[in-house]
C-alpha cells in the first residue's frame, strides 16, 4: 500500500522587517487571521505562551508595530497581507499573551467620526480624498462610480462606515487591507467566476439557513428631481424573478442614473441574501473574502456562495483550518429557485 504524503501546514511570520518565524515558532499556540469583504479591516491574532516571563519584559510588543504573515503549506505560502499591532492582552494562569493586529494603515483617525459635506464629487473622487487623508492608497475598479452628487453629508460616521452607506446604495464595497482602501462592484463580485467546488465530504462542520423574507420581481424608486421639482420614480426589474412583489423605496436621487443604481443595489441586497452559512474545512490559503465557491452534497442547498468573511485558523496540536460565512447573491440564485421551487408532500 502506497504511503499517502500529508501537506505540512507552514506560517511566515514577520516583525517589522526581520523573520521571525523560528525564533517565536515555540511559544505560538494559534494564529488567526481573519478576512472581511465590507466594513472590517482584516484582523491578525496571535497566542503565544509567556511561561517564562519574556513576553511581559524585553519581549513586550509595541503598539503600531507591525506584522506580516504567511501562511499555507510547504512549498506554497500565500500573503496574507501586512498589520499594526492594535491591542495586547495578557491572561494567566497558564500565562499567555494575545497580540491582534489590524490592517497596516488603520489609524485612529480612520475610527474617529467626523461630519463634513462633498459638493459636485462622484464616490471615486470622494474615497479618493479620504484614502489620501489616511495615507491609504485607494485599490479597485468598479461601474457605478461616474455619477457625482451635488451634495452629500457625512455625519458623524467614520470614514469607512460613510463610504459603505454610500458604496451599498452605488453597488460598491470597501474595506482596509494592506495599507490600502479596496473597493469592489459588487455586481463583478457576483458574476464571478467560482474558483473551487466544496463538497460534503470535505466540511468538518456546517450551518445554513434559508430565509422566509420575500423575494421581489422589482424596485420602484420614487424620488424628487431637483431641476423639475417634480415626483419621479423608476422600476428595475429583478433578473431571473418572474413573479412576486415589488420593492417600493423613496430615495434621495439626483438623476435617473442615479435612481437606477440605486434600484438595482437594493434588488441585490433584499434578494441576495436568501440563503446563508458558514463552513469550517481543511486549511485553504487560497479562499478570500469575494470569492464565490460551489457547494455540492447538500441536496437543495447546492449551487454556488459568495465567501463574506474567511477565517484561517493554525492551532498548535490541531493543524490548519479554514472557515467561511457564506451568501447567495441575486445572481447566484439557483439555490434559492431549488428551495422555491421544491414542493413537499407530506402523507
Amino acid at each position: 500500500m502506497a504511503d499517502v504524503i500529508v501537506p505540512q501546514p507552514q506560517f511566515k511570520l514577520t516583525y517589522g522587517q526581520k523573520d521571525v518565524t523560528t525564533e517565536l515558532a515555540p511559544f505560538i499556540l494559534a494564529i488567526t487571521y481573519t478576512d472581511a469583504l465590507e466594513g472590517e479591516s482584516d484582523e491578525l491574532e496571535v497566542n503565544i505562551e509567556d511561561r517564562d516571563h519574556r513576553w511581559k519584559n524585553g519581549w513586550f510588543p509595541g503598539k503600531g508595530d507591525k506584522l506580516s504573515l504567511q501562511a499555507g503549506y510547504v512549498g506554497e505560502l500565500y500573503g496574507m497581507g501586512s498589520f499594526e499591532i492594535d491591542e495586547i492582552e495578557f491572561n494567566g494562569t497558564p500565562d499567555t499573551i494575545s497580540i491582534r493586529a489590524l490592517a497596516a494603515g488603520v489609524k485612529a483617525a480612520l475610527r474617529t467620526s467626523n461630519t463634513r459635506a462633498f459638493e459636485g464629487k462622484t464616490l471615486k473622487q470622494i474615497a479618493d480624498e479620504l484614502a489620501a487623508g489616511q495615507a491609504l492608497r485607494l485599490v479597485g475598479a468598479g461601474d457605478n462610480t461616474g455619477r457625482s452628487y451635488q451634495r452629500v453629508t457625512q455625519n458623524k460616521e467614520t470614514d469607512l462606515a460613510f463610504l459603505n452607506r454610500l458604496g451599498k446604495a452605488e453597488g460598491i464595497v470597501f474595506s482596509i487591507k494592506d495599507g490600502q482602501l479596496v473597493w469592489h462592484d459588487q455586481a463583478r463580485l457576483d458574476d464571478a467566476q467560482t474558483v473551487t467546488i466544496i463538497t460534503r465530504q470535505q466540511m468538518s462542520s456546517f450551518t445554513f439557513r434559508a430565509k422566509t423574507a420575500t423575494t421581489y420581481k422589482a424596485c420602484q424608486v420614487s424620488y424628487h428631481d431637483p431641476k423639475t421639482k417634480s415626483l419621479k420614480s423608476h422600476t428595475e426589474k429583478a433578473p431571473g424573478a418572474p413573479s412576486g412583489d415589488t420593492l417600493k423605496l423613496v430615495e434621495r436621487c439626483e438623476t435617473l442614473d442615479d435612481a437606477k443604481a440605486k434600484a438595482k443595489a437594493a434588488l441585490r441586497n433584499s434578494n441576495g441574501k436568501q440563503v446563508e452559512g458558514s463552513i469550517s474545512l481543511y486549511g485553504n490559503p487560497r479562499l478570500r473574502a469575494g470569492c464565490n465557491i460551489e457547494v455540492q452534497g447538500l441536496g437543495l442547498l447546492d449551487g454556488p456562495y459568495q465567501i463574506l468573511k474567511a477565517r484561517h485558523s493554525m492551532e498548535r496540536g490541531r493543524g490548519y483550518a479554514t472557515e467561511l460565512e457564506l451568501s447567495t447573491s441575486s445572481a447566484q440564485n439557483k439555490n434559492l429557485k431549488n428551495l422555491t421551487n421544491n414542493k413537499r408532500v407530506v402523507k
